[in-house]
């Protein structure tokens, strides 16, 4: 069968675009575990006290911003809160269980649903700075 190359150019498309679609996922996804890897390799110095825990979200936010993905803007959200959250903390404005009460509840539903992590954590950071307010005069 003679096939002239009229016939081949939308097939070469058609692969060409399936490989770059491959190669920008793959991509994506060696992002993520590089992030995923920097976390898992940082958390214990905030955990140890050796790193302000608003200093590791702050680094934390910038190398997520830095990475391009399909869907980070929940992601940054939820750094947002927890950059809140521990600057209060670090300010004696939030206690130490209300800071984990927020971090706590950020991992358990990050994995489930962004929306309702951050929903959540949010309600957490609030009723947690409700709870600490001093009585007024």
């Amino acid at each position: 069968m003679n096939r002239s190359p009229s016939m081949l150019m939308p097939a070469a498309a058609a692969v060409l675009a399936l490989s770059l679609c491959g190669c920008a996922i793959f991509t994506e996804t060696y992002d993520i575990q590089e992030i995923d890897n920097w976390v898992g390799n940082n958390r214990s110095l905030a955990e140890s006290g050796r790193v302000k825990w608003s200093e590791f979200y702050s680094r934390y936010l910038e190398k997520v911003s830095a990475t391009p993905v399909i869907s980070q803007g929940p992601i940054v959200e939820r750094l947002g809160i927890l950059i809140a959250a521990s600057l209060f903390y670090e300010e004696g404005r939030l206690d130490r269980a209300g800071f984990d009460s927020v971090q706590r509840i950020a991992r358990t539903y990050q994995t489930i649903d962004d929306a309702a992590a951050n929903m959540l954590s949010r309600d957490a950071l609030v009723r947690a700075l409700e709870h600490g307010k001093a009585p007024g005069p």
